[in-house]
């Protein structure tokens, strides 16, 4: 019998991605005095709170690993499922807290939103990721070994 598991790779694939999708995105919003080297410079600076990225780094195994295994309860069997299921979710759990605390945080509410929606994105660049390369685990029963296989959507068909 074939059952879905978790695809490790697409996850820290995932996880990467959501630790460079902001920088990207704030450095396109940002004044202009502000270039994407200089941001990466902060994150790499010794004396900054180190703490604040490794925190982001759990956070994201942590969600990631979780919408993954939601994916496997609630099949999302497409790019385009994952797509939408993760832009729901990034927007229902980001979309008002993270606006509404940027806002009285006192940033610009340019700012706010940008924040907002660059976490969306992440989320639903996971959900798009999750749905389309999934890992399937099976009994191979002429060879008698468990198989593992990576497969994308297309390919089921």
């Amino acid at each position: 019998m074939k059952r879905q598991s978790f695809n490790h790779k697409a996850i820290w694939l995932c996880i990467v991605l959501s630790q460079i999708i902001p920088l990207l995105w704030y450095s396109i919003f940002s004044d202009g005095a502000v270039s994407f080297g200089d941001i990466m410079n902060k994150y790499l600076e010794a004396d900054m709170n180190s703490w604040l990225f490794v925190a982001s780094v759990v956070g994201a195994v942590a969600a990631f690993y979780f919408m993954a295994w939601m994916f496997i309860q609630i099949p999302v069997d497409s790019g385009q499922g994952g797509l939408i299921a993760g832009l729901l979710i990034g927007a229902t759990f980001n979309l008002v807290s993270i606006m509404s605390a940027g806002a009285l945080l006192t940033e610009s509410i340019s700012f706010a939103i940008a924040d907002t929606v660059a976490n969306v994105l992440v989320f639903g660049l996971t959900g798009l990721i999750l749905g389309e390369w999934r890992h399937y685990e099976y009994l191979d029963l002429d060879k008698g070994v468990e198989v593992e296989e990576d497969v994308a959507s297309f390919q089921e068909n």
